[in-house]
């Protein structure tokens, strides 16, 4: 499978009121409700076309005439694009990638692709212009100077990606697949949504683009073909192909694949970790930008997760099975009876073992972030303050508990899951023996299958000054930075 999709939803939280105590709610029962309930969401105002509209294309300034001189439907794009953009376009609904066979010759090739185009949801076919319009949209209401790489963010990625390469070096897997995986993270991309490349005179010229090669194109049928149902896919690849051409060279260095789909990921909310290319997106709009802490462990989290998913499940190959499996095997443990005890029951089907990787690199990110946090913090307090932070960042408001997400478990039970498994949360909260968010240390997974050691977790900043917590030091970084999320 060469694209693995995080659909994470990134909800708004508030203030630092969200660490008082409330005797209603007990940590160590339900800690995601224990925070997420003390808060109130307040998302992001931004105003932008729905990815799933049906929306015509827009017609250009320039008009096209016929000469009375007709190409074929069949001949209209070439069948390389053709192919390459149906497979791209089938993969938002499948979830993975249904290569056309190997070995057809071109006219059995076309047969095939023309008869899965007749077949291809229209949503699916319209949604990158879609995607387009939301882009500038997004941009337009953005006050955000223009880069192509945002320097801050990108400290936050290198950092993470030391830290993690740091913490494979010190576990007891082979140098092989330390070396591999090392070096995946190393040489891996991170795109941040609307903050690189975020010229909207270049999203405003690939829109442009688009419509342009759309009725130049549609000039050229005849009025039979324009009729057949298949014209308007094969219509819109063409346009897809001329504007991701044009993306391509204003925004280089990365696969043709990758940002094709980041760039629908974007105004959807979602980040992916893509395999062809290496690359990571992270979106980070759709919080509430004015409440930056959390936004900041919400950034953190999840750019973490992406490149965890570097080791799970993409190296898993290079890494004995008995200590992937056994690590996979305890995270379910945890998910599934933190499913099964929480107080609004998730819909019947939730639970799937396949799915368990994305549960195991939760884990595997809150410990990397809470060690980092106790570098910077000089007490058990401000420790709380970033767990509650990190959590906060990731609340959601809307919708019944425990929501069916795709090729997720519930964000509540999995998030739970991670915060269960920070081997100082017992200590922090006061939890024992019997409570539901409690863990034995003979309980505590293994990702990497090496024993836990609480010390990792210590706070290590005793006697340095003290800079207010993990994410007010992260908020001094990014005031040095001269960082802004804008609006």
């Amino acid at each position: 499978m060469k694209v693995i999709w995080l659909s994470v939803i990134f909800w708004a939280t508030v203030s630092t009121a969200d660490f008082e105590q409330n005797s209603t709610l007990n940590p160590c029962d339900d800690f995601y409700d224990y925070v997420c309930q003390q808060t109130s969401r307040t998302i992001t105002n931004l105003t932008f076309t729905g990815l799933y509209e049906e929306l015509e294309v827009q017609q250009p300034n320039e008009t096209f005439f016929n000469n009375g001189t007709y190409t074929s439907l069949e001949n209209l794009v070439n069948l390389s694009n053709l192919t390459q953009w149906c497979v791209e376009m089938e993969v938002l609904s499948l979830g993975y990638y249904n290569y056309i066979a190997d070995g057809l010759n071109s006219s059995e090739k076309l047969k095939e692709v023309m008869k899965r185009l007749d077949g291809l949801n229209s949503t699916n076919v319209n949604i990158f212009y879609n995607a387009l319009h939301a882009n500038v949209e997004i941009l337009n209401q953005m006050n955000i100077p223009v880069v192509e790489e945002n320097q801050f963010l990108h400290n936050i990625s290198e950092t993470l990606k030391i830290r993690i390469r740091a913490e494979l070096e010190s576990s007891s897997i082979s140098d092989k697949a330390k070396t591999h995986i090392k070096k995946s993270i190393e040489t891996s991309k991170q795109f941040y949504a609307f903050y690189d490349h975020n010229d909207v005179k270049v999203f405003e010229t690939a829109k442009l683009t688009y419509e342009t090669e759309y009725y130049r194109l549609k000039s050229l049928l005849s009025p039979e073909d324009i009729q057949r149902k298949v014209s308007e896919s094969i219509l819109r690849i063409g346009a897809t192909t001329a504007s991701m051409e044009y993306l391509m060279s204003m925004i280089p260095g990365f696969d043709v694949n990758f940002l094709f789909h980041a760039i629908i990921a974007s105004p959807e909310n979602d980040a992916f970790q893509y395999n062809g290319g290496n690359h990571l997106l992270t979106v980070i709009t759709r919080n509430d930008l004015t409440q930056q802490e959390k936004t900041m462990a919400d950034t953190y989290f999840i750019t973490t997760h992406e490149i965890m998913h570097l080791i799970y499940p993409v190296a898993n190959s290079y890494i004995n099975e008995s200590v992937w499996s056994g690590a996979l095997e305890c995270t379910l443990r945890d998910v599934k009876m933190l499913g099964e005890t929480d107080a609004v029951k998730p819909v019947d089907g939730w639970y799937n073992a396949d799915i368990g990787y994305e549960d195991l690199i939760n884990v595997m990110a809150m410990r990397v972030l809470m060690k980092m946090a106790a570098e910077k913090s000089v007490n058990e307090q401000q420790l709380k303050e970033a767990l509650e932070t990190v959590i906060g960042g990731l609340c959601k408001h809307t919708g019944r508990k425990n929501e069916l997400i795709p090729d997720h478990h519930p964000l509540e039970i999995s998030r739970n899951a991670a915060v269960r498994q920070y081997p100082l949360f017992n200590s922090l909260y006061g939890c024992k023996a019997g409570d539901r968010m409690f863990a034995k240390p003979n309980e505590y997974c293994k990702p990497l299958g090496d024993p836990i050691n609480v010390e990792d977790f210590l706070i290590k900043n005793e006697t340095r000054k003290d800079a207010g917590g993990f994410f007010k030091d992260v908020l001094n970084t990014a005031e040095r930075f001269n960082f802004t999320y804008g609006l």
